[in-house]
């Protein structure tokens, strides 16, 4: 088989991986060089996921505040004035809303739908990372001998679950 039957052949795979990486690699480098600007301070959509996350907590009962910190690019999420724990940029789930973004796109649907399916794709992400971060914070208040665990390997999966479900609803009722 030559190149250009092969290419022919898997078109359809070669120009979804094509822009899935191309959109994935791009936001990636942007947000990365976003992030770096901020140097040792938090970035604003990582102080806005704490707050947000602060104010859920203060609605189901808890005292919880925020402080940012000085000394490293995260922001303290406290309780009776001793931090619980500190969220960095990796919480804010940017990282993997890009790749939920670059998915979309690659999984092409008309422009509307797939603007219209990434803006509630993101609302929802945001929300359910909002939630997750305040889950942690309750773990770490009340389980602290369960905090890795959770956070690296639970509640990431559950996330990263999320956004494959997305996805899933996104083949199969929206896309062509």
């Amino acid at each position: 088989m030559t190149l250009k039957e092969l290419y022919s052949t898997y078109k359809p795979a070669i120009l979804f991986l094509a822009r899935f990486l191309g959109i994935y690699v791009l936001g990636n480098i942007l947000y990365g060089l976003w992030i770096v600007s901020y140097d040792q301070v938090a970035d604003p959509i990582t102080q806005i996921v704490t707050t947000n996350s602060a104010w859920i907590l203060k609605a189901l009962g808890y005292e919880a505040s925020i402080v940012l910190n000085t000394h490293a690019p995260s922001v303290a999420l406290q309780m009776d004035g001793a931090t619980v724990v500190n969220v960095y940029e990796g919480c804010n789930a940017i990282n993997v809303s890009i790749l939920f973004v670059a998915f979309l796109f690659a999984y092409k649907g008309s422009l509307k739908r797939t603007l219209t399916f990434g803006f509630v794709g993101l609302l929802f992400i945001y929300w359910f990372n909002l939630f997750r971060v305040a889950g942690l914070f309750l773990i770490a208040k009340y389980w602290p001998d369960q905090l890795y665990l959770m956070h690296k390997f639970v509640f990431t999966g559950v996330l990263y679950a999320f956004v494959f479900l997305l996805w899933f609803i996104w083949v199969k009722r929206y896309a062509r």
